[in-house]
């Protein structure tokens, strides 16, 4: 087991088949249903202030790709009093949902929940941390551009 953490998307799907795992016992709609692995991956990474791309990948207790599902992905900042940040997201093929028009606005630390509803109208939640988004309003879109210019008479 010790090799998986240097997979660290492997690692989360098996973190989240225990936690879910751990809560079939119970109807709550919140709840994954059993086994189901959800894992959240966000782009740029280590993401920054600004447009984000947030994929969310769906597998089923046969680790089948989960397709037909409505899934919204919400963006919020750990600490309170912050508008929360939500997009839609479309399936891609293979249980991929990948959002549309999502944005960091702010640096710090967010948390982000795929609301899930399957095909069936199951729905859930998952929830993943990402702490320490990092803001740069001083250069906004303007990294090392100056440098390139200079070189570019060479």
């Amino acid at each position: 087991a010790m090799r998986q953490f240097s997979r660290g998307l492997v690692l989360l799907a098996v973190v989240a088949v225990l936690t879910f795992g751990v809560a079939c016992g119970r109807s709550a709609s919140s709840e994954a249903p059993a086994n189901y692995q959800v894992t959240l991956a966000v782009e740029p990474s280590p993401a920054t202030v600004g447009p984000a791309t947030v994929t969310v990948t769906i597998r089923d207790q046969d680790n089948a790709p989960v397709t037909g599902a409505t899934v919204e992905v919400e963006g919020n900042m750990s600490h309170a009093g912050m508008k929360p940040v939500i997009a839609d997201a479309h399936h891609q093929g293979d249980g991929r949902y990948v959002t549309e028009g999502f944005e960091f606005t702010m640096g710090g630390d967010w948390i982000l929940t795929a609301h899930v509803t399957l095909a069936d109208g199951t729905s859930f939640e998952h929830s993943e941390d990402l702490p320490g988004v990092h803001g740069d309003d001083e250069h906004n879109g303007d990294n090392g551009d100056h440098d390139n210019h200079e070189d570019a008479g060479h």
